[in-house]
């Protein structure tokens, strides 16, 4: 498996989608299943369309809810420079769906990032947003790379 962050869509109704996002950075990895409205993968890609614009610059993504108060599971990807040079990086947190009262699993994960890899994914988030089918693939570097 290639290192990177992996969204596909499962299924789609008029108000979510179910995704399935699976991250690996050559080390750690996972995959969980979460629900995201309908409008959501878009708003994704624009929040983190052109980054880095500079070295301080943060950006978030969540899909899904984080808790057992939530149907399915959730990821969180955090998106930020290490460093004055601008070195692009992110922290994945994924978090299963519980279940019948059970704890979720969860796995965090890190990875390099570039900014050509980023345009990419968002490219592709919109136009899985616009087809309600298929899936969006973000490149990161490998752990040993970091």
């Amino acid at each position: 498996m290639k290192p990177g962050i992996h969204v596909q869509v499962l299924w789609s109704d008029a108000d979510v989608f179910k995704i399935r996002v699976s991250a690996w950075n050559g080390a750690f990895g996972g995959s969980v299943n979460a629900y995201v409205a309908i409008g959501g993968l878009r708003k994704a890609a624009a929040e983190i369309a052109g980054f880095p614009k500079n070295s301080s610059d943060i950006r978030e993504l969540l899909f899904g809810n984080f808790g057992s108060e939530w149907a399915g599971g959730a990821v969180r990807v955090h998106f930020y420079c290490k460093d004055a040079a601008g070195h692009a990086f992110i922290t994945a947190s994924l978090e299963s769906d519980f279940q019948k009262g059970e704890k979720a699993e969860s796995v965090t994960l890190f990875g390099a990032v570039e900014a050509a890899a980023v345009d990419d994914f968002v490219m592709q988030l919109k136009q899985v947003e616009a087809e309600q089918y298929g899936s969006a693939f973000l490149r990161i570097g490998d752990y040993v790379s970091l």
